[in-house]
């Protein structure tokens, strides 16, 4: 089922090349929040100053997306980079988090 509440996981990029894993229904909304140092961004984000969405996938439920969010922020970041440089669609990345 896909709808406007569909969960995205995305990836920023931030300063000094600091990896920061997301989730949200609209990835650039959320990235405006970051940015903007909003007291709903996340307090992790607000010591950069550049920011930069690197990659989005949407996934669908809520759940669905925190697990992905778990699973991938658990990861080596020479992993994470590899996801991101091959824009991996939400098949391959579940494959490869599993």
């Amino acid at each position: 089922m896909t709808d406007e509440t569909d969960y995205h996981l995305y990836v920023l990029l931030c300063d000094q090349q600091v990896l920061y894993t997301g989730i949200a229904i609209d990835p650039i909304a959320r990235l405006k929040q970051h940015q903007a140092g909003h007291p709903h961004g996340a307090k992790f984000t607000r010591r950069f100053k550049q920011l930069e969405i690197v990659y989005q996938v949407k996934v669908g439920s809520r759940a669905a997306a925190q697990s992905l969010e778990i699973k991938l922020k658990k990861l080596k970041p020479t992993a994470k980079r590899q996801i991101i440089s091959k824009q991996y669609n939400l098949d391959q990345l579940t494959s490869v988090l599993l």
